[in-house]
């Protein structure tokens, strides 16, 4: 594996490159508060095939921190990673990066060749979907705790400590759910993110509502639903109104899922295999 660092007008967004030069490129995104080591379990598992590309979004792991933090902002973040990379490009994005990786299909951006989406919340910046949803407690607290920790220096310890005892949506504690790696992974993450991508609780006003929900996607699309009782970024009902827009689109929930499919013990060889399905699915060239 190659760290890289890219530059956005300015912005140096650090990105990571594994597997054969000449593997078809895959670019995968992470959601809000992660960074591109969410995905390195998944990339390892590929890139003795695929040539395997990870970004952290500006205010995010290694990356610099920005003026601002709107969609637009991390579209052109995701565009420098495809400039980069060079040829056309499947890209998987989870949460807020499938967001941005659906924004770029609807462009119809020659460089992006398919889209593999995880529990995208394509509809909360819609009016009065995001206070359905489990995001504003949840990022009021998060937010609020790294807020303080950040101030006072906190060690890694404790962010790790408070993801892994924290309860979650799907029952249990974190880490009742998710692997020491990913654990570690995420307390580094928010120990180094920019608290200003909270955006004050405003996420869905500063960001999501920017998402032209309505556009067509006119490449191939897979979208993976995590469990609305458990936490979802894409509620009950949602999958239907994307299936409706997008009438390509091939949709699965994963039931007794959280918000994280990739990062779950129980649900990340399932994951693997429904994305390395897909990857390896017919689509055009």
């Amino acid at each position: 594996m190659t760290d890289l660092t890219l530059d956005n007008d300015g912005v140096r967004l650090a990105a990571s490159v594994d597997g054969p030069t000449a593997g078809e490129p895959i670019l995968f995104l992470h959601g809000l508060s992660l960074s591109r080591d969410t995905w390195q379990d998944i990339g390892s598992r590929l890139s003795d095939r695929y040539r395997i590309w990870t970004l952290d979004f500006r205010g995010h792991g290694h990356s610099d921190r920005a003026t601002s933090y709107e969609l637009a902002g991390y579209v052109s973040d995701a565009k420098a990673a495809l400039a980069a990379i060079g040829r056309p490009a499947v890209i998987v994005g989870h949460s807020l990066g499938g967001c941005v990786a659906g924004v770029l299909a609807q462009s119809g951006d020659a460089n992006v060749r398919a889209i593999f989406l995880e529990d995208p919340p394509w509809y909360l910046g819609q009016p009065g979907e995001w206070e359905k949803s489990a995001f504003p407690k949840l990022f009021s607290i998060v937010s609020a705790r790294q807020a303080a920790w950040q101030q006072e220096r906190a060690p890694l310890d404790t962010y790790l400590a408070f993801l892994s005892d924290s309860p979650t949506p799907m029952g249990g504690i974190g880490r009742d759910h998710f692997g020491p790696c990913h654990l570690l992974s995420h307390a580094s993450a928010l120990q180094r993110q920019d608290g200003r991508c909270w955006a004050n609780g405003n996420v869905a006003t500063s960001v999501l509502a920017a998402i032209p929900t309505g556009r067509g996607i006119s490449c191939p699309v897979k979208v993976v639903q995590a469990d609305p009782g458990c936490g979802a970024a894409l509620l009950q009902g949602h999958e239907a109104r994307f299936a409706h827009d997008h009438p390509h689109a091939d949709i699965v929930r994963y039931e007794r899922c959280g918000h994280s499919p990739h990062r779950a013990t129980a649900f990340e060889q399932r994951f693997a295999a429904d994305l390395e399905a897909f990857l390896s699915g017919p689509r055009p060239k």
